[in-house]
């Protein structure tokens, strides 16, 4: 028997400082040697003043969501000081002070010329800025050249809603996207730019912006794509993931994309040899481009994960969403990534439901259908009785009680149209009010007039708790 204590939990390792991580991507850059991959490069002084200043506003106690972040800027968007096309401005484009703004430090401006892969040096990268991100010099860059980069060196490319980020400091007609190494951090940048700066003419989230697409989101994908056999088996691959999570997958041909939540594609049908690109840019271009071209013209947004197949050669996807959908994107890519996903788009109220509105119950599609998102269980504190009303489909209702005790629940957020016409379909004795959960907080929640009576269900602390015992024992009076 033994009798020794356990292995104390490991420790997280300290995350690097600012300093510490501008020394790194400079050592990186010594050690990847790749030149090629930039037009500027800041002198590692000027970058460690920027990094030592993060340090002190930290230390002042200031949030920064991104002290410890690097990256990098493509040569068309503004960086105060660095030259931007024949000009070097005095102030750096909305999104890059946005960034430093959040406790990034800019390293350099990566260059438009096409470089190789971050893999295979025989292979076409794309332009600097993925490979920087695969070669971990940075840890986010900012692209015009959207999805195709991305996937030919297996980063993460993140390309909002048109409109979204302001393009104040941005010399190019071309969306602005965002490569990363992960989706949660390539979400956090995009959340940290969206928004209007009052100069550049930008779009917001509307009012009726979907959070969510459910439980069973609706995925097109084609079937007659000329894709290497490596692709190929990879893309059928992601199809049967999204469809083991749930998803309900169709395949199409022609224009038939309107009738789904989004659009699976394969980012690149084959990863082509650095000199062919070199020998004919145009038609390797058009080949690479082929299969997202088309995003930019439709109004889409995009997500772009990296998938490995067989022969570990980069290899990615790419989810495609109407504008303003961009959740629905960010949600089936993490079927690929195994990440946790929070909301992006800001508009949003929090309601708690109890009863039949839950997930599996037969009226949570009056929140689904609205576009509405889970987002976490919840449990109240001590004081609510749950009731059985005499309703079709039979329903809880929610009281508060002094003797009571703490029930089950789900939050979920709507967009606020979907919340206003979420509150229309509620019917006597049901009512909106707050309740206090465990942790403190006072949500809106569905409950049930104070008038209100039926048989306790307090012994079950949940819903699914009853209904479980019902479907067990048979309905019978659960008193």
């Amino acid at each position: 028997m033994n009798t020794l204590p356990p292995d104390p939990d490991p420790v997280p390792p300290t995350p690097p400082t600012a300093s510490q991580r501008v020394i790194a991507a400079f050592e990186r850059i010594t050690e990847a040697n790749r030149p090629e991959l930039w037009s500027t490069l800041r002198a590692v002084e000027d970058v460690l003043v920027d990094a030592k200043a993060v340090e002190e506003r930290v230390q002042a106690g200031e949030n920064l969501p991104l002290a410890g972040t690097v990256f990098a800027v493509p040569e068309l968007i503004d960086v105060a000081g660095q030259p931007s096309g024949r000009s070097v401005p005095e102030t750096s484009a909305t999104i890059v002070s946005r960034l430093t703004a959040a406790g990034a430090v800019v390293l350099g401006k990566t260059g438009a010329a096409t470089v190789a892969s971050a893999w295979d040096r025989t292979k076409v990268g794309g332009r600097g800025a993925a490979v920087a991100v695969a070669l971990g010099i940075v840890d986010l860059a900012l692209s015009t050249a959207g999805a195709v980069p991305a996937a030919l060196n297996a980063v993460v490319a993140l390309k909002p809603t048109r409109g979204l980020l302001p393009m104040t400091g941005v010399r190019a007609s071309e969306a602005v996207s965002v490569y990363v190494n992960g989706l949660v951090a390539g979400r956090r940048a995009l959340a940290l730019m969206t928004g209007p700066d009052g100069v550049s003419a930008t779009r917001t989230w509307p009012a009726d912006v979907r959070l969510g697409a459910g439980e069973h989101p609706r995925v097109a994908y084609p079937t007659n794509l000329p894709l290497s056999p490596a692709a190929a088996m990879a893309f059928d691959g992601v199809v049967k993931r999204l469809v083991a999570a749930g998803a309900v997958l169709k395949p199409i041909s022609g224009g038939e994309y309107r009738f789904e939540d989004a659009l699976l594609l394969p980012t690149v049908p084959d990863h082509p040899e650095l000199v062919e690109a070199l020998a004919d840019p145009a038609a390797v271009h058009h080949r690479l481009a082929s299969c997202t071209a088309f995003a930019n013209l439709l109004d889409l947004a995009a997500v772009t994960v990296p998938v490995l197949p067989g022969d570990k050669r980069p290899f990615g996807v790419t989810f495609l969403t109407r504008a303003f959908e961009d959740q629905i994107g960010l949600d089936l890519a993490t079927v690929c990534t195994d990440e946790p996903m929070t909301p992006y788009p800001e508009p949003g109220e929090d309601l708690v439901v109890f009863g039949a509105h839950l997930r599996g119950q037969p009226l949570n599609a009056r929140l689904t259908e609205l576009g509405a998102r889970f987002t976490r269980p919840v449990r109240t504190t001590e004081s609510y009785r749950m009731v059985l009303l005499d309703t079709e489909p039979p329903q809880p209702g929610v009281l508060e009680h002094a003797e009571g005790s703490s029930l089950d629940g789900e939050s979920w957020r709507l967009s606020p149209a979907a919340f206003e016409q979420f509150v229309t379909t509620l019917k006597e004795p049901f009512v909106l009010d707050r309740v206090e959960l465990d942790d403190g907080s006072r949500p809106l929640a569905v409950r049930c007039a104070p008038t209100a009576s039926g048989i306790a269900l307090d012994r079950y602390e949940s819903w699914r708790g009853y209904v479980r015992f019902t479907s067990t024992a048979g309905l019978r009076d659960p008193g």
